[in-house]
């Protein structure tokens, strides 16, 4: 019996359809509790804590729930091909690639937009041309790419793999190799602030960044816009949130900021529904590592927005 077209598409758009309707109600109610709890605390600044795993284990931080800085994970991980900038030329020469490069104005990317950033041009480099070029400082332009698994002729791929199998072993977690990859850009680019429903791990090979973090109970008082709009922003606060005016933003006051410089070598544990932004402080190279997701992570309030980014892409898919 033939395959009726688009019926895959089709179930999951249903089923994304009846997870937006359970968690609408949730999503709701978890506002509403979360401004109350927060209405008479007051904000303020706090830095993210530093660990060895000489002194505790992946699978322990990964309970704990909060963000942690590990100083030693990187340099633990045995790899065939380390993605420092001698590692990524030896496997990426002779693959060109197109590589756009933006008024560094609003240096500001995520990886559903570039946030108002103006192209300058586009031009096809090799991986050495694209790294030699970040390193020659410019204040007018900034530039930033998203290598994927099969990013420099499938090198990328060879390495998150690789990386996989041992973080599996140490965490005792499945990974999700296929929404992993490798970031490179130049001094100054900035992911605004949103957040994730995975468990993420930040690893910092090359240069450093500077990281904002919020928790999820402070969602409400950094100006998250509406879920039900995929297509907007995530939170409505400035890409950069410590130039918010505070006369617009009064409810900032309220929310716990967690501060850090993640430093080359370091690696940022990100937990689900945790509020980040991140800012390149030199040229450098980053891997958003992810494990996979699990049925309990779809049911959190803060899934109500990739809900709706899903439920909208494949009903525009189907209307093509």
């Amino acid at each position: 019996m033939a395959k009726i077209p688009g019926a895959r598409s089709l179930a999951h758009l249903v089923a994304f359809g009846g997870l937006i309707v359970i968690l609408t109600p949730i999503w709701l109610i978890d506002c509403g509790l979360s401004r109350l709890r927060t209405m008479v605390r007051a904000g303020g600044t706090r830095e993210i804590e530093r660990m060895s795993l000489n002194n505790t284990d992946l699978p322990s931080v990964l309970r704990r729930g909060v963000p942690v800085i590990l100083t030693d994970l990187y340099e633990r991980l045995e790899l065939t091909v380390r993605p420092d900038l001698h590692g990524l030329r030896s496997i990426g020469d002779g693959h060109p690639f197109p590589v756009t490069r933006h008024s560094a104005e609003r240096p500001f990317f995520l990886y559903v937009g570039d946030y108002g950033a103006t192209r300058v041009r586009t031009d096809h480099l090799t991986i050495t041309e694209f790294l030699d070029d970040l390193w020659i400082d410019t204040e007018e332009q900034s530039t930033y790419k998203l290598f994927a698994r099969d990013g420099l002729g499938g090198g990328i791929g060879s390495i998150i793999e690789e990386m996989a199998d041992q973080l599996e072993q140490l965490a005792g977690r499945a990974a999700d190799v296929h929404a992993s990859g490798i970031w490179i850009g130049s001094k100054r680019v900035t992911t605004p602030l949103h957040h994730d429903a995975w468990t993420g791990l930040l690893f910092q090979p090359v240069g450093s960044k500077q990281v904002v973090m919020f928790g999820p109970e402070d969602r409400g008082n950094i100006y998250f816009s509406s879920p039900f709009r995929p297509t907007s922003r995530w939170s409505r606060l400035p890409a950069r949130s410590r130039e918010a005016d505070r006369s617009q933003f009064p409810r900032l006051a309220r929310a716990v900021r967690f501060e850090a410089r993640l430093g080359e070598g370091e690696t940022l544990f990100i937990p689900p529904y945790w509020s980040h932004e991140v800012e390149a402080l030199e040229p450098n190279v980053s891997i958003p590592f992810r494990f996979a997701a699990r049925p309990i992570d779809h049911l959190n309030p803060g899934f109500l927005r990739p809900a709706v980014e899903v439920f909208h892409r494949k009903l525009m898919a189907l209307r093509r």
